[in-house]
């Protein structure tokens, strides 16, 4: 399990875009690849603060939509601002800009080694998203917001049940934040003379 101060070693160490993603996947489980660093602007709900998959999803039972806490939506916002390169996708290639960056191995790793933690894969995020929830939200909340397609449940909870994962990723947000949880837009080592960027991000 991810520990709050290994997770902030994490986040002081990691290049920017890694850090916002690692913050959407552990906000809201996603699966890393399908619906993290593929995720298109267009698929991103400010308004009803939710990501709409559309059709790419892994399996039918995933295609609800996956409620953002505050804390996720006001970091995507700030991010889309802030972003050094412009595309449809939220996360796009710094080779390609028009087509999703294609893996992030080698920085994750590179982040992980100077954060000072044990090795693991990025993947992983969303056990720690579902961890974090379990602590706090019944079971039916959970299987929502995992979006599992166990057959006892999908009938009675694959719809209707946002606002609960919701209000659950808050509670959540706040017992491990506080009232505020900081977010810099800046390299970990800026350049000499590098006015720093920083951001403050209610939860």
């Amino acid at each position: 399990m991810l520990t709050l101060d290994e997770e902030k070693r994490i986040l002081d160490a990691a290049p920017v875009h890694l850090r916002v993603a690692i913050i959407l996947l552990s906000q809201t489980g996603g699966r890393t690849y399908s619906e993290g660093f593929s995720l298109r602007w267009s698929q991103v709900d400010f308004e009803h603060k939710v990501i709409r998959l559309d059709n790419n999803v892994k399996t039918p039972g995933s295609a609800g939509p996956i409620p953002l806490s505050q804390y996720a939506c006001e970091v995507l916002q700030a991010w889309k601002k802030e972003s050094p390169l412009k595309s449809d996708y939220v996360f796009p290639s710094p080779v390609v800009p028009n087509k999703p960056i294609s893996t992030v191995k080698t920085a994750w790793k590179a982040t992980l080694r100077r954060a000072g933690v044990t090795a693991f894969p990025i993947y992983n995020l969303r056990h720690v998203f579902c961890t974090r929830l379990s602590e706090v939200a019944p079971d039916a909340v959970v299987q929502r917001a995992m979006r599992h397609t166990s057959p006892e449940t999908k009938r009675h909870y694959q719809l209707g049940m946002a606002e609960q994962v919701r209000q659950a990723v808050e509670k959540t947000n706040k017992r491990l934040y506080g009232r505020r949880a900081p977010l810099h837009f800046r390299d970990s080592l800026p350049q000499k003379g590098e006015e720093e960027k920083s951001l403050s991000v209610n939860s």
